[in-house]
C-alpha cells in the first residue's frame, strides 16, 4: 500500500472523529468518487475470486475443498487485493481541500490494511499447516477464518459503496441512490 504523505506546509490535518479533531501528520483524503467506482467495476478477476471465496464460505463446510483450493485461492486474493488497493488509494482516495478528513475515508482506508494484514496472515498460516502436514486436522479452523475474512470484505465494500453514494448525492441525487443500492459486482457473478 501507498505511504501517506505529510502536508508540506507542516500543519497538522485533523481526522473527524465523531465531531472531534485529533491531531495527525497525514493529509485529507477525499474520494474521488467515479474513479473509485470504476476501478471496482473493471477488476473482474478479484470479484470472480472474492464470489467463489463466499460461495465456500457459505456454503457447508468442505475439508477438501480446503485442501485442494484455499491455498491457491487466497494466493490469488492476497495479490489481487494489494493490487486494488493500491490502486484506490492513488487514483479512489485523492488529496482534498480542508482539515478534516470524513471519519469513514479514515476507516476504508484502514480496512485495506486490516484485510491485507488478515489475507496475508491467512494465507501463510495455510502454507505453514500444509507444509508441516497438518491441514487436514485444521481444515474447520480455515474455513472459518475465510468465512471470517469474507465478511471483513464485504463489510469494506458496503462502506465504500455508501461513500461512493455520499460523493455522488450533491451532485446528481438520482445516480447516488442507483449506486448505493446497486448489487457488488461479485454478487452479480453467483
Amino acid at each position: 500500500m501507498l505511504p501517506i504523505r505529510k502536508k508540506m506546509t507542516g500543519s497538522k490535518t485533523k481526522i473527524a472523529t465523531g465531531g472531534k479533531g485529533m491531531a495527525s501528520d497525514q493529509i485529507t483524503r477525499v474520494i474521488n468518487h467515479a474513479f473509485l467506482n470504476e476501478l471496482k467495476d473493471c477488476n473482474v478477476a478479484l470479484w470472480e475470486d472474492v464470489a467463489l471465496l463466499g460461495s465456500y464460505a457459505q456454503e457447508p463446510f468442505s475439508a477438501e475443498w480446503i485442501e485442494q483450493n484455499a491455498g491457491p485461492l487466497l494466493h490469488r486474493l492476497r495479490e489481487q487485493m494489494s493490487c486494488q488497493f493500491r490502486l484506490e488509494e492513488t487514483f479512489g482516495y485523492v488529496v482534498g481541500p480542508g482539515d478534516i478528513q470524513d471519519k469513514n475515508v479514515t476507516k476504508a482506508i484502514g480496512q485495506h490494511v486490516s484485510l491485507m494484514l488478515h489475507c496475508t496472515a491467512l494465507s501463510e498460516q495455510l502454507d505453514e499447516l500444509e507444509y508441516c502436514g497438518k491441514l487436514s486436522s485444521e481444515t474447520h479452523e480455515m474455513w472459518r477464518q475465510m468465512k471470517r475474512l469474507y465478511e471483513s470484505i464485504m463489510e469494506h465494500e458496503s462502506l465504500e459503496r455508501r461513500l461512493v453514494a455520499a460523493a455522488w448525492a450533491p451532485i446528481l441525487p438520482e445516480a447516488a441512490n442507483s449506486v448505493e443500492h446497486k448489487r457488488p459486482i461479485h454478487q452479480e457473478a453467483l
